[in-house]
């Protein structure tokens, strides 16, 4: 398996989204708002802390990459690579998953700016240790129809103001689509709440009139799942969610502060790259 050098709208490694549109806001040339959703993740970052999302979207905070985040894009890379060659009538060997690991971790290394959880003598044997176990598992179990599979669409509209939502769906089959991740911990024990207020689930479903998603949850000890049932009274608390979200934003615009989300474990210098210029600095 030859790793890609490069990928169509994204960089090879480091954080996905670095360096591009988050969310853009403007007039159409009649006069409506019209707001664009790059990530989902934006979503649940204002149900954490508005002020982190004005940060977020408007880049008025430093961007930072952990290792945690690192390792987990190096991981998808290889992934990607491998079912789009299982795509291709391909079935990659688990040494060339590693070895690609390898190459993708030398560049994701250079972008890490915070350990926190990780050494780095750590990655190249976990990313070893956990390519493993999704080649075993969950190689010869899934068919692929496309992977990386972006989309472009409109969320809602109405005489104030037209929301698209944009994102990208790690792999797409005929009745699933799927999301991985490679934390450090097995989280599958909280389905009920990716249940109750997953917004990326019920958007990616919309998006593409499948109604069945996974999360692909690759951890130290093992793969677990969390399987997802998405319908139309899902998209429509993601409608009135987010257009409530657009009204504010409306208002508000990059002007801030906007209202803190200090409760939480959120809220702190270890996982707010905002924390020294606002709750760090009272």
């Amino acid at each position: 398996m030859v790793p890609r050098t490069q990928r169509p709208h994204k960089v090879v490694v480091g954080t996905k989204y670095r360096g591009l549109m988050k969310y853009s806001l403007h007039r159409t040339g009649d006069g409506r708002w019209a707001h664009t959703w790059v990530r989902q993740s934006s979503i649940k970052t204002a149900d954490m802390c508005l002020e982190r999302l004005r940060t977020d979207i408007y880049d008025l905070a430093p961007r930072t990459e952990t290792d945690a985040t690192a390792f987990g894009t190096a991981c998808h890379a290889v992934v990607e690579d491998a079912l789009n060659a299982k795509i291709n009538g391909v079935i990659e060997p688990l040494s060339a998953l590693q070895g690609a690991f390898e190459y993708y971790w030398e560049e994701a290394e250079t972008t890490v700016d915070q350990w926190h959880k990780y050494t780095p003598s750590d990655m190249i044997p976990m990313g070893h240790e956990r390519l493993a176990m999704w080649h075993e598992e969950v190689y010869p179990n899934v068919n692929p129809i496309s992977v990386e599979e972006d989309y472009n669409k409109v969320l809602f509209e109405d005489h104030e103001r037209i929301v698209h939502m944009r994102g990208t769906i790690d792999m797409v089959e005929k009745d699933c689509l799927w999301d991985w991740k490679f934390p450090s911990r097995d989280y599958a024990k909280h389905k009920w709440e990716y249940e109750r207020w997953d917004v990326q689930s019920i958007a990616y479903c919309w998006a593409m009139g499948i109604p069945n998603f996974k999360f692909g949850i690759v951890h130290p000890k093992g793969v677990s799942y969390i399987e997802l049932e998405r319908d139309e009274s899902h998209t429509r608390w993601l409608r009135e969610k987010v257009l409530a979200l657009c009204q504010f934003v409306e208002k508000s615009q990059a002007g801030g502060p906007w209202p803190l989300g200090d409760n939480g474990w959120w809220c702190s210098e270890k996982w707010c790259p905002n924390w020294a210029r606002c709750k760090g600095a009272t």
